[in-house]
C-alpha cells in the first residue's frame, strides 16, 4: 500500500514538472466561417473575383461550399479556382501545387488547383448544384474564382469554413 502512495506522489509531481508553464489546454477547435459571395449574380461564361485575399494563417484546412443555380442536370457547372499566397496582395501566389505525400514518376507536373461543379445537381424542385471542398492550407492567404461555364448568367454563393 504504501509503494502505491510513493508512486501515486511520483506521478502527480512528475505531472506538476511537465505541465509547468502549461496554462491552458485547448478544448475545442478553431473555426470561423467567411462569406465570400451570397446569392451573388455571376455573368455567363466569366470567371470572377472580390481582389480579397483572406488571411487562413493559425488554420489547417480550408472548407470551401459552393452553391449556384442549376435548372437541368445537362447545364454547365461553376467551377472554382484556389490560390494561396504569401501576403495579403498576393505574392508568391499560385493555383498549381505539388503534394510530395504522393508518390510522382519524374518528372512532377503541378496540379491545377480548380474544381468542377459537375454532377452535384440536387434536382427539381430545389434547382441547385452545391459541394464542398477540403483544401489543407498551404499558405497564410487564399483567395477564390468562381467561373460560371453556363450561357448564361446565375446566382452563386461561396462560403469557406476555416478550421485548425
Amino acid at each position: 500500500m504504501k509503494a502505491r502512495v510513493v508512486f501515486a506522489v511520483a506521478v502527480a509531481v512528475l505531472l506538476a514538472v511537465l505541465l509547468q508553464g502549461c496554462t491552458s489546454v485547448p478544448t475545442t477547435a478553431k473555426t470561423e466561417t467567411v462569406v465570400i459571395y451570397d446569392n451573388h449574380t455571376i455573368p455567363a461564361n466569366i470567371g470572377i473575383s472580390t481582389g480579397t485575399y483572406i488571411k487562413v494563417s493559425g488554420y489547417r484546412y480550408v472548407n470551401i461550399v459552393v452553391e449556384f443555380e442549376q435548372k437541368t442536370a445537362d447545364e454547365r457547372p461553376v467551377s472554382l479556382g484556389v490560390v494561396f499566397a504569401h501576403s495579403v496582395n498576393g505574392k508568391l501566389g499560385a493555383r498549381r501545387y505539388f503534394n510530395f505525400e504522393e508518390n510522382f514518376t519524374s518528372p512532377a507536373d503541378p496540379q491545377m488547383i480548380t474544381l468542377s461543379g459537375k454532377n452535384s445537381w440536387h434536382g427539381h424542385p430545389h434547382d441547385k448544384s452545391a459541394y464542398i471542398v477540403r483544401i489543407p492550407v498551404m499558405g497564410p492567404y487564399v483567395q477564390v474564382f468562381p467561373f460560371n461555364h453556363h450561357e448564361q448568367p446565375r446566382k452563386i454563393s461561396v462560403v469557406l469554413y476555416l478550421s485548425s
